[in-house]
């Protein structure tokens, strides 16, 4: 497998996501966190870096965990913290609309009526982009 791998899910997952955030901006959303997911393994990977053998977790959710311990360690070597805190962003904003963390309608409704957290996703995903990216 190539890094490369990485890269076209992440172009791929964004795709996606501008190709349905008016009529499903909840996925819209989701979509987002998963290109910078992928954009993570991709940064790990052309990098030489295993996050998953480098950060073992031991919670069910222990690949998660380690990405995200990943993610705070290069922000801090990167010097930015925006990475961080942009991962963070998209990860809360994605559990929501899976899972409907703390919403009290369902998630596309929520999200058609919080259009500037959909336009934050993505302008979170182009931070990531560009910092994993130079």
């Amino acid at each position: 497998m190539t890094c490369d791998i990485y890269l076209e899910q992440a172009k791929s997952n964004e795709k996606a996501a501008r190709s349905i955030e008016a009529d499903y901006p909840d996925w819209a959303v989701t979509m987002c966190f998963y290109a910078a997911l992928h954009w993570v393994e991709y940064y790990a990977c052309v990098s030489g870096f295993d996050i998953h053998a480098e950060y073992k977790a031991d919670d069910k959710e222990s690949r998660h965990t380690s990405r995200r311990k990943y993610v705070d360690d290069i922000s801090q070597e990167l010097g930015n913290p925006n990475l961080r805190k942009a991962y963070a962003y998209l990860e809360q904003e994605s559990r929501k609309a899976r899972y409907l963390q703390n919403l009290s309608t369902n998630a596309k409704v929520y999200y058609t009526k919080n259009r500037f957290t959909v336009t934050d996703s993505f302008q979170k995903l182009q931070q990531i982009k560009q910092l994993l990216s130079s």
